[in-house]
């Protein structure tokens, strides 16, 4: 069952996403399609040969016109593009040789240019965000925390704790520290949970932080965890309690120096999990 939220998690992550994501390549070709219609001459070649890459051909760019509108979601100029489509069809038609005539270069150009208002007031309503460089690996936290474990250690995680750890990295890379540090400290709680009950067998009475960690330092089995346990106190008091509250706010630096705090505690809580 857990592993069935983790990859329903997943599987709503990669479709839906935070954002949005394109490249900026994308979108220059876009620009490059829209620029190389506007201005295409008569005697251009219509359909693109064999041994061609085809990036010079209108057929080509047309098309490409209209799968960059798709790809972007740029709805409003989509349905305006309705009136290129008899165009393409009737240059789809032509022989594999032909060229574009003076009259079909006058009528694409014109239908661009009128096109070009509606791309420009529609992208004027879009903002682009691009994360910045981090000390950690900005794909990393956007796509694949894992990487940023030791490795295997992500995959012996809590179904939770992989789910709260996969949104801080996120929180991380779109510059939202506090939430980062709020969803690390989730996340390694839950890990911790996950801890106690590997090295604690019977008479599990502790369910909070604090009280857990106090439990473990009388067990036996935690006799060699003296490491960790004095890590966990110290992100307890420092970390845990203060974001848990309205009492911490959080820069980019000081949420990426917490993650590696966090991840050097789980690394070392995992080397015990099952």
């Amino acid at each position: 069952m857990l592993l069935g939220v983790w990859e329903s998690f997943v599987a709503i992550r990669n479709r839906l996403g935070i954002v949005e994501r394109h490249t900026l390549h994308e979108y220059f070709w876009f620009g490059t399609c829209v620029r190389y219609l506007q201005s295409v001459n008569a005697g251009e070649p219509i359909h693109e040969p064999p041994e061609s890459s085809g990036a010079g051909f209108v057929l080509f760019n047309l098309d490409q016109l209209f799968s960059h509108l798709a790809d972007l979601n740029l709805k409003v100029t989509t349905r305006a593009a309705w009136r290129l489509r008899p165009l393409r069809d009737e240059l789809a038609a032509s022989e594999q040789l032909a060229k574009l005539t003076l009259d079909q270069a006058n009528r694409l150009r014109l239908l661009i240019k009128e096109l070009r208002l509606t791309i420009e007031a529609e992208l004027q309503g879009l903002d682009a965000f691009v994360p910045t460089p981090k000390r950690l690996d900005v794909r990393a936290l956007m796509d694949d925390v894992s990487q940023l474990f030791a490795p295997g250690i992500f995959a012996k995680l809590p179904v939770v704790a992989r789910v709260d750890l996969s949104e801080a990295g996120r929180c991380l890379a779109m510059e939202r520290p506090t939430a980062a540090a709020f969803h690390m400290l989730r996340g390694t709680e839950a890990v911790l949970r996950a801890f106690y009950h590997t090295l604690a067998k019977r008479k599990r009475n502790a369910t909070m932080w604090g009280p857990i960690v106090a439990d473990l330092r009388r067990r036996r089995s935690a006799n060699e965890q003296s490491i960790v346990l004095n890590h966990l106190d110290h992100i307890r008091v420092a970390f845990r309690n203060p974001t848990a509250h309205p009492e911490k706010f959080y820069d980019i630096q000081e949420a990426q120096d917490l993650w590696s705090i966090c991840a050097d505690a789980i690394n070392r809580m995992a080397l015990v999990l099952p």
